[in-house]
């Protein structure tokens, strides 16, 4: 069966989820929590790409980024292989570090967000290393709380924006948030373990079929599009 080919348009927010190869673990103490830490933050840089939220669990990540230029693919690739090389090298191995193509779901902002960053900040919990998410020191949650400092990469204003009006009352809001544990927060769970690659209504999904129709008959991007796009948001 042929690949689905991914759609590369800026503006839409993205949950991307990476595997160890075979599930090993690809996070074995602090210093390979930093280094994915540090090349993340080289691509954000390299590719201007906005990440809002992620979470380092031993054996997989969680990223939610949006892109700003035609590049989302390159760019998960060079951080997974970037890692990768480096984590052979450490550890003495050689071979795959992760597990096949990278998962990707575009997920509409409204109705949908709020609950993938509960499903991100709450791996850790889900797995029981933790009883409070703002425990785990390898995600954002505790910085987009306003608990730790903010890592240069990350871009908190996105997510913090649609939980209030000032700063104090976003991070508030953030944490009682993701600390919920409401049937609908634990019903979207399964919707982003699921298979589905657009998560959002009717008329989101046409609008990013159409987005990527578009995109297959273009040999190139449109000269305007190679610019920062806005991010992609149905009401």
């Amino acid at each position: 069966m042929a690949r689905r080919k991914r759609i590369q348009t800026p503006g839409l927010i993205r949950h991307v989820m990476s595997r160890g190869n075979g599930r090993m673990k690809i996070f074995l103490d602090d210093q390979d929590f930093r280094k994915f830490k540090y090349i993340l933050g080289d691509v954000v840089d390299e590719f201007e790409l906005e990440c809002w939220d992620f979470c380092l669990m031993h054996n997989h990540y969680h990223l939610c980024v949006c892109p700003r230029r035609w590049n989302f693919s390159e760019a998960i690739q060079r951080l997974n292989g970037d890692y990768g090389l480096w984590w052979n090298a450490r550890h003495g191995r050689v071979g795959h570090v992760f597990q096949g193509r990278f998962k990707d779901q575009i997920v509409q902002a409204d109705g949908y967000l709020e609950n993938l960053t509960t499903y991100i900040a709450c791996n850790p919990r889900r797995a029981r290393l933790v009883k409070d998410p703002i425990a785990w020191s390898w995600s954002s949650c505790a910085a987009l709380a306003g608990l730790v400092p903010v890592p240069g990469f990350l871009s908190t204003e996105p997510l913090l924006s649609r939980f209030g009006d000032s700063l104090a009352e976003q991070q508030a809001a953030y944490l009682r948030h993701v600390r919920s544990t409401s049937p609908s927060a634990i019903a979207a769970e399964e919707r982003f373990r699921s298979k589905e690659w657009i998560l959002g209504d009717a008329a989101f999904k046409r609008t990013v079929r159409k987005s990527g129709e578009r995109a297959k008959t273009d040999a190139q991007p449109p000269r305007e599009a190679l610019q920062p796009q806005p991010l992609i948001v149905l009401a």
